[in-house]
């Protein structure tokens, strides 16, 4: 731009980036509505000398004379301005001995009616207009005779807007001179190098409408084209990570990839919005600025959720600060205005480039995929920010502000092609990601219908029935499948072998190791509660500590919990536990001696007990899931509620337990006596 200025806020070049591509592509036919620049006679040096004519349109670059300042009276043809210098605004006021300067400076020309009748003759005596073209962001106000006959937006309200070129008529009749005078005024906050007057042209109005169109579609592509263009793309790359949360919930960092591109795309609008003297230069400062922090906070985010970032207090204290940085840049304080945002960019850079050093080592490639390309862009950024705070306290010429290259109409940065790097590998890493988790979730389905037919094996869905008891049972795991088991066995004698048990862990690993006892439980030939008890927790232990002797168990650590009960037709109960929950016998708790779960010692001994039921006597056994179920208030459903519930159906127990708040595999069943075999008695034998 021209205009060597520092402008009130910007997006942060790493937001910006996405889309350089999309405008090579389409530089073609932004190219081709480039105006061609008009021929004009090279402008004398001499004040006197008559306006050279080569066509009927004339650029109007010398001589102009020029003051700093605002004073009414310079509008006026008869004001004696030849104490002013005169410049050629085709170059530098800066290169013409012209200090920088802020607010308002005039220009002023005449013509005589000999140039003006020369311009006239070569249009066809058609009516004359100037061409009047600001640079940038400066707002002017052209007086032609003392009479104001046209201005940009803001000129009136001394507010800043992108300011395009615009017609001034002239008056009929080249037979009088004319004094051409133009007040040009921009903000407190931008430093004057180039000056606000970019061109004049003079010529009929046909022909500089022409030229007016041409320079509106020029306005379109260096000030807006890039900028919808780079909405565009962000608001697109935001749907695919919308779409790509939608998919898989609980990856969070796409939910907040989309919002990291909707704030980019917010300061993209303002832009384009800006670009097209929609709003001031204020308002989309003010937009950019909190669209540049709000991105800073929500890419710390996305960084947190991509890189799996536990300890997120310090980096808290960083987002936090980034929200509030753009409220206290509001209050204009000073000299901290320019430091405020070179130190939250710098915070910015270091936190995001150690979150993703952090998981590169930890070893998550694709973060070192990111790592190296964020980078580069943080660091060019950050440069860029530090080069256009010296240059704002006049310690670096201005050249150093944000130095930008051309190719062909599209103006860029050196920070802008790392930043395209940095994106793009933003898209394919997190793209690689939903691929591998996508697959490792199809892996997953599989194994969960897998480990679900193993389950059938563990958790009978038909019970057997008998003329002396009737069963029911209720199973709720919490994640597809579980560790909780149990086995119903009828025997020869019509009595009725019941193995209850629960493995330590959960999903598919504890249902393998759950089938492993199951498949041990059907080899044991003894039905003796205790004899079942031990040869199950050699089965574990030998499997632990020789892994692989018995198929599909894990040799890491476990453990089972397990109850073994044979309940004979004349409602003798033999019980013997190992860690388990005791059942529960119409409401009330059996006491049982205590013992250590499977697995735990070799050769651990069982003790069994034997109690009497009687008919119409109900048998509960549960799973540890019923007893810590937990609601949203912290508290455990505990025994007593445990208790309360015991004496109705297995359904209901395991759906109680359910609604007040499931955390683990549930697993409930339920006994009947139905036929009257002998009354009930305390009698209670203890054997080994």
């Amino acid at each position: 731009m021209p205009l060597a200025a520092r402008a009130p806020s910007k997006l942060s070049r790493c937001s910006a980036a996405l889309c350089l591509a999309l405008l090579f592509v389409c530089a073609p036919p932004l190219w081709a509505q480039a105006p061609s620049p008009p021929a004009t006679a090279p402008a004398t040096a001499a004040p006197a000398a008559p306006v050279p004519v080569l066509r009927a349109v004339v650029r109007l670059d010398t001589p102009w004379r020029f003051a700093i300042g605002d004073d009414p009276r310079w509008a006026d043809p008869a004001y004696d301005d030849s104490a002013w210098p005169t410049i050629d605004i085709s170059q530098p006021a800066s290169a013409q001995g012209i200090d920088s300067y802020s607010g308002f400076a005039w220009y002023r020309m005449r013509l005589d009616p000999q140039q003006l009748a020369s311009v006239a003759g070569a249009s066809g005596g058609q009516p004359l207009v100037l061409l009047v073209s600001p640079n940038s962001v400066g707002q002017l106000a052209v007086y032609v005779n003392g009479i104001e006959t046209g201005r940009t937006r803001g000129a009136d309200t001394l507010t800043m807007y992108q300011s395009p070129a615009f017609l001034v008529p002239l008056p009929p009749g080249p037979n009088a001179p004319l004094l051409i005078a133009i007040r040009s005024w921009a903000g407190p906050r931008v430093t004057i190098h180039r000056g606000l007057l970019e061109r004049v042209e003079l010529g009929s109005a046909n022909d500089l409408a022409d030229h007016l169109q041409m320079a509106r579609a020029v306005q379109w592509d260096e000030r807006v084209a890039s900028s919808l263009f780079l909405t565009l793309a962000f608001l697109c790359v935001a749907l695919l990570g919308a779409a790509l949360y939608v998919a898989q919930r609980n990856h969070t960092e796409y939910l907040w990839l989309a919002i990291l591109c909707v704030s980019a795309a917010a300061g993209r609008t303002a832009r384009a919005l800006e670009g097209l003297t929609l709003v001031s230069e204020a308002a989309y400062g003010i937009v950019s600025m909190f669209a540049g922090y709000v991105f800073m906070a929500v890419t710390i985010e996305f960084v947190l959720r991509f890189t799996g970032t536990q300890a997120r207090r310090s980096v808290r204290a960083i987002q936090i600060g980034a929200l509030i940085v753009p409220f206290l840049e509001l209050a204009h304080m000073g000299p901290l205005n320019e430091a405020l945002p070179v130190a939250a960019e710098a915070a910015f850079c270091i936190v995001v480039t150690a979150l993703l050093f952090r998981a590169w080592r930890r070893g998550q490639k694709d973060a070192g995929v990111m790592f190296l390309p964020f980078f580069l862009a943080a660091a060019s950024d950050w440069i860029n920010t530090v080069l256009s705070f010296l240059v704002g306290l006049h310690w670096l010429p201005p050249q150093f502000d944000s130095p930008s290259f051309h190719f062909g109409p599209i103006t860029f940065g050196i920070g802008l092609i790392t930043d395209l790097i940095f994106l793009f590998s933003i898209i394919a890493v997190i793209l690689y990601r939903f691929i591998m988790v996508s697959q490792d979730e199809q892996r997953s389905n599989a194994e969960v219908a897998a480990a679900r037919s193993v389950q059938s094996l563990l958790i009978p869905t038909q019970l057997p029935s008998t003329r002396n008891f009737m069963l029911e049972s209720a199973y709720l795991p919490v994640n597809g499948v579980g560790g909780d088991f149990f086995q119903v066995l009828p025997l020869h004698d019509e009595s009725l072998l019941i193995v209850f048990g629960d493995v330590s862990g959960k999903g598919l690993q504890a249902a393998m190791n759950s089938s492993t006892l199951v498949g041990a439980l059907r080899n044991e030939l003894a039905h003796d509660p205790a004899t079942v008890l031990t040869h199950l927790n050699r089965v574990l232990i030998g499997a632990v500590s020789a892994p692989g002797k018995v198929p599909d168990l894990d040799a890491a650590p476990c453990f089972a919990t397990c109850l073994c009960a044979r309940i004979y037709a004349d409602g003798t109960l033999v019980v013997a536990n190992a860690g388990h929950l005791g059942p529960y016998r119409d409401g009330r708790e059996l006491e049982l001696p205590s013992s250590l779960p499977l697995g735990v010692i070799a050769g651990a001994e069982y003790e069994q007990v034997t109690f009497h039921l009687d008919q119409g006597d109900r048998l509960v056994l549960l799973s540890d899931g019923v007893v810590e179920a937990t609601n949203s208030e912290g508290e455990l459903f505990g025994f007593e509620r445990t208790q309360q519930v015991s004496n109705e159906s297995a359904r209901y127990i395991a759906q109680t337990a359910r609604h007040f708040g499931q955390t683990d595999d549930i697993t409930v069943m339920s006994l009947y006596v139905a036929s009257r075999t002998r009354q009930k008695t305390a009698e209670v034998v203890h054997s080994h």
